[in-house]
C-alpha cells in the first residue's frame, strides 16, 4: 500500500479494530491465469497477547478463487471504509490562490500474507457460527445457524470451502485532508457534514476523531 505519512496508519490495534468493525473483504489472490477476487466477510483470528494472526472467511466451493488458493500462494485482503469525492471549491485557498486539484479522501485496510484453504466441517461450522453470531448481534431476535435443520446446513457446508490467511503484513490509510492548511480541513469537514452523500457525512465523523 502506498501511503504518504500524514495519511499512514500505524496503529496495529487501530487496523484490527477497524477490520473487525468492516469485517466485510476483497480478497485477491494471483495464479498462473492472472489475479482473481472474492468479496467475503472475513474475522479476525488473535494470538494470546491480541494481535491477529489470521483472517478467516469462506467462499463457494466452484468459487475459481477456492482452486487458486489451496496453491502455496500469497494474498491481499482488503477491506474498504467510506470515501467520497473532495471538490477543489471546498477549500478556501481556492479563492487565495487557485493552485488546487481534486481528490478523494478515504479510509482503507491492506493485509498481507499466505492463504490456503480447508474443507473441515466441524471448522467451517464453527467460523459460520461466529461470522453469523457477530453479524446478528443488532438484530431483536437474531438468527443462529441451529435454527436451521441439521441436514441442511450440512448439506451448505458442503458447498463451500474455508480460507485461511496468515497475517504477516498489515498497513492501513486514514486520508482525511490531513495534508490541507487547517483553514482548508475545516472547510472541507463542513462540506462533508452537510453532503446528501452518506459516505461524505461518514467521513465528517472520522475527520472530527482526527482533530
Amino acid at each position: 500500500m502506498h501511503a504518504a505519512p500524514a495519511f499512514r496508519m500505524d496503529d496495529q490495534d487501530a487496523m484490527a479494530a477497524f477490520i473487525e468493525a468492516r469485517l466485510f473483504a476483497t480478497l485477491v489472490v494471483s495464479g498462473e491465469n492472472g489475479p482473481v477476487a472474492a468479496h467475503i466477510p472475513m474475522i479476525v483470528n488473535r494470538d494470546a497477547g491480541g494481535a491477529p494472526v489470521t483472517l478467516e472467511g469462506h467462499v463457494a466451493r466452484n468459487n475459481p478463487l477456492a482452486a487458486v488458493a489451496a496453491q502455496p500462494l500469497r494474498a491481499l485482503a482488503i477491506f474498504a471504509g467510506a470515501d467520497a469525492y473532495v471538490t477543489p471549491s471546498l477549500y478556501l485557498s481556492k479563492r487565495e490562490h487557485g493552485k488546487v486539484v481534486p481528490t478523494w479522501n478515504y479510509i482503507a485496510v491492506h493485509v498481507t500474507g499466505a492463504v490456503e484453504t480447508f474443507n473441515d466441517a466441524g471448522a467451517l461450522l464453527a467460523q459460520v457460527n461466529r461470522i453469523t453470531d457477530m453479524m446478528e448481534q443488532p438484530a431483536a431476535v437474531p438468527w443462529k445457524v441451529s435454527d436451521a435443520p441439521d441436514d441442511y446446513v450440512a448439506k451448505m457446508l458442503n458447498a463451500i470451502t474455508g480460507v485461511r490467511l496468515k497475517v504477516d503484513a498489515i498497513e492501513g490509510i486514514r486520508k482525511l485532508s490531513q495534508n490541507r492548511s487547517e483553514a482548508d480541513r475545516t472547510s472541507v469537514l463542513n462540506g462533508f457534514t452537510h453532503s446528501n452523500d452518506p459516505a461524505a457525512r461518514q467521513l465528517a465523523a472520522e475527520m472530527i476523531k482526527e482533530a
